[in-house]
C-alpha cells in the first residue's frame, strides 16, 4: 500500500510555498468553528476580510447582512452586530444571511496560505472533525499529494497555540482512520507526532483549552462557555473549501466552497 504523508503546521508562515499539498485550516477558539457554526445555522456566505470597516463602506450592510468581528482583545468590534464567539453566533438569525467576518488570527491564516501559493485548503475545527479530514484525505488521495493541518496560531499568527496544536492531534487521529479506508499508509512525521502526544498530556479537549493561551482570553473576556462549545466534536458534516482568485474578499458558501469574490 502507497503511503499518506501527514504533518502539522504550528504557525501558518511555517507551510512550504508553492509545494503541493491539502491544507486544514485550524482556529479552534474560535474562527474556523465559527465559520463552520454559522454554516450550520443556515448562513448563506460567510465573507472574510482583514478590515471589516472597509469591507462594509464596500459592499454595504442591510437586512441581510451582517458583521461578525472581534477587535484585538477578542471583544467584539464596535463595526460588528455580534463576535465570533459561539454563544453569541448561536443567538443570532443567521438563515438566509451573509456575515462579514473578521478575526485576530484565522482572517489572517486563509489569506497567509493564499499568497503562500496553496491551492487546496480547507476549513477545519472539532465541530466538523470527521468530515472535513475525511474530504482532506479523499482530496489528498486523488492528488496524489499529503495532508498538513495549519494551526492559526496567535499574536497574528505569530506564535504557536496550545488549543490549535491539541485539535490538530484529534484531527490527525481522524486523517490516518480515513487514509487506511483508502487502503493508504499513514505516515505522520515529525511536527504531527507533537500534537499526537499532546493528547496523553490532557485528560481531556476541555481541559486542553483551559490550559491554552486561547483559553485565558475566553475567560478575560467573558467567553469562558466557547471553550466547552468549540471542544465538542463532530457536531457537523461540513467540509468548506477555500478556492482562492485575485480579489481581495474571500467567501465561504453554504456549499462547501469558498471563492474569492
Amino acid at each position: 500500500m502507497e503511503e499518506m504523508k501527514f504533518e502539522v503546521a504550528y504557525m501558518p508562515k511555517e507551510v512550504k510555498e508553492d509545494v503541493p499539498q491539502v491544507c486544514v485550516l485550524v482556529d479552534v477558539l474560535r474562527a474556523t468553528t465559527a465559520m463552520v457554526t454559522m454554516l450550520d445555522q443556515g448562513c448563506s456566505e460567510i465573507m472574510l476580510t482583514d478590515d471589516e470597516k472597509r469591507t462594509v463602506n464596500e459592499v454595504g450592510v442591510d437586512q441581510n447582512t451582517l458583521v461578525c468581528a472581534e477587535d484585538l482583545y477578542g471583544n467584539v468590534s464596535e463595526h460588528a452586530q455580534f463576535s465570533p464567539s459561539l454563544i453569541s453566533i448561536n443567538s443570532m438569525d443567521l438563515k438566509d444571511k451573509r456575515v462579514i467576518l473578521k478575526t485576530t488570527n484565522g482572517t489572517l491564516a486563509g489569506f497567509t496560505l493564499w499568497n503562500s501559493g496553496n491551492q487546496h485548503v480547507l476549513v477545519g475545527s472539532l465541530r466538523n472533525a470527521k468530515a472535513v479530514m475525511d474530504k482532506a484525505v479523499q482530496m489528498a488521495d486523488e492528488l496524489g499529494v499529503g495532508v498538513i493541518i495549519v494551526c492559526a496560531g496567535r499574536e497574528n499568527g505569530q506564535i504557536a497555540a496550545l488549543d490549535d496544536a491539541y485539535t490538530a492531534g484529534i484531527l490527525l487521529e481522524y486523517g490516518k482512520r480515513a487514509a487506511e479506508t483508502l487502503n493508504r499508509v499513514p505516515l505522520v512525521k515529525d511536527s504531527g507526532k507533537i500534537s499526537s502526544h499532546l493528547l496523553e498530556r490532557y485528560p481531556g479537549t476541555v481541559e486542553a483549552f483551559e490550559d491554552s493561551g486561547s483559553g485565558e482570553t475566553m475567560r478575560r473576556i467573558g467567553c469562558k462557555e466557547d471553550i466547552k462549545l468549540c471542544s465538542v466534536e463532530n457536531l457537523s458534516d461540513l467540509a468548506p473549501v477555500l478556492e482562492f482568485s485575485e480579489n481581495s474578499s474571500i467567501v465561504v458558501k453554504n456549499m462547501n466552497e469558498v471563492v474569492y469574490k
